[in-house]
């Protein structure tokens, strides 16, 4: 089973001529991680609010092609302060929110949600109110609201870029946890570097079109690398004049060096 599938998918917001999305075709499969990438304005953001059924549902706007989905999704916004329910006055509550309104008894919220809590390393917050958290500790608190409902497929969007290098790296090793799980996720991140370790498919995204898809590597070639796109060590390795091709990581660059 495929979980998420677009074709030929093309977005237009309200009052534009220009579409944000153009013939985009992706499949994702469960137990995979794809990774959305691009300069800003790409359409990542977008995708994944197709992908989600939000887009044109909720923003309005028009569509043009086919998306199937055969999962129960949810998505995390890149602004997590927006995507407080507002009804909350504890982080368990909060994260218990997205199930009570799934319609789930008592007992079911409350091991999904002491369990992504757990998840999150985030236990400690239980009782307090989110309005009082920073913005890595309510980042984690949305990606738990999300786990808590127990989705097929995650949407993510910058979901690490309020965290600490040591938050970020804990919520991609939980991705790559629920991945082996066999969560299908899609994920829009600017954090190039996470990347390799993380995804299983690069989608890089130019001006709403798919401009490439591939594995990680795409990241270590010069295509990528004149697009500012390129990991750092794939760009240092480049920028030293060193031959191609070029390595991901540091770990791969210590295993390439002479």
């Amino acid at each position: 089973m495929t979980p998420l599938a677009l074709e030929e998918v093309t977005f237009w917001y309200p009052a534009t001529e220009t579409p944000a999305l153009r013939d985009v075709a992706l499949e994702v499969a469960a137990g995979e991680i794809v990774a959305l990438v691009g300069k800003v304005g790409a359409g990542a953001s977008t995708l994944l609010l197709v992908a989600a059924d939000l887009a044109p549902r909720v923003t309005g706007g028009r569509l043009a092609g086919a998306v199937r989905r055969r999962a129960r999704s949810g998505i995390v916004l890149p602004t997590p302060w927006t995507q407080l329910s507002g009804m909350a006055f504890t982080v368990w509550d909060e994260v218990a929110f997205g199930p009570a309104n799934l319609g789930w008894p008592g007992h079911e919220i409350a091991r999904h949600v002491d369990h992504a809590l757990e998840r999150l390393e985030i236990v400690s917050l239980a009782a307090r109110d989110p309005v009082t958290l920073s913005g890595g500790e309510l980042q984690r608190v949305i990606v738990a609201g999300l786990l808590a409902m127990d989705p097929d497929l995650m949407l993510l969007d910058e979901p690490t870029a309020e965290l600490d290098p040591a938050g970020a790296r804990s919520v991609w090793r939980l991705l790559r946890l629920l991945a082996g799980e066999g969560k299908a996720i899609v994920v829009a991140t600017s954090e190039l570097d996470a990347v390799p370790d993380v995804a299983d498919q690069v989608v890089w995204l130019d001006d709403g079109a798919v401009r490439a898809i591939g594995t990680p590597q795409l990241l270590a070639e010069d295509a990528a690398c004149d697009d500012g796109l390129g990991t750092t060590v794939a760009r240092i390795w480049r920028a030293a004049g060193l031959a191609p091709p070029y390595p991901l990581t540091v770990a791969d660059a210590v295993r390439r060096w002479p």
